[in-house]
């Protein structure tokens, strides 16, 4: 376990040292709906173990973006999702524009909800709201990092809404132009 525990650490830490030293996007046209039900399934025995009631709305059809890059941002953030919301939870992944600047991916789920003083520091690396819980569910301290860092490099933002016992919804922002509607 604990070299299972090293080898994500040394797999994150690479990743961001990656990021920081400007790699190449590649830029590619994704379907939404193929990279969401890929993400779904790489993690439904983490989702189908929790009995989360997982939803998918998919109102933009693509996005140009590095898929690789894209995938690891929604596995992030949906695997954070399930580990954060009790069994029978509900979840829902959602793709769409906001207004005419941005295409929008979030992940909306029924958690516990993070309290406004750490959510200002949740993208910092290392930072972990319960370090005793995160220790016990597994992670690095890195995977919001990560995320934050990818979509920057995508020329976009992360962000988050959370209220205790009211869950939390994290949103990527890609800029407009990354949607193709061919």
């Amino acid at each position: 376990r604990n070299v299972e525990r090293l080898m994500s650490l040394i797999s994150d830490l690479l990743d961001l040292s990656s990021l920081d030293s400007n790699e190449v996007m590649h830029r590619t046209k994704v379907s939404t709906e193929e990279i969401t039900n890929r993400v779904l399934k790489q993690l439904s025995p983490v989702v189908d173990s929790r009995k989360h009631a997982v939803k998918t709305v998919i109102d933009v059809p693509y996005v140009y973006a590095d898929q690789k890059r894209l995938e690891q941002v929604m596995v992030n953030l949906l695997d954070n999702a399930s580990k954060y919301t009790l069994q029978g939870g509900r979840i829902e992944l959602k793709w769409n524009c906001e207004s005419s600047s941005h295409v929008v991916f979030s992940v909306k789920d029924s958690g516990a909800g993070i309290a406004r003083e750490h959510q200002t520091r949740l993208f910092e690396r290392f930072y972990r709201v319960d370090r005793a819980r995160s220790r016990e569910l597994g992670g690095t301290g890195l995977g919001l990092a990560i995320v934050k860092h990818i979509m920057q490099r995508h020329e976009g933002s992360v962000s988050i809404e959370s209220e205790l016992g009211k869950g939390t919804t994290f949103f990527c922002r890609f800029p407009i132009h990354s949607l193709v509607n061919s």
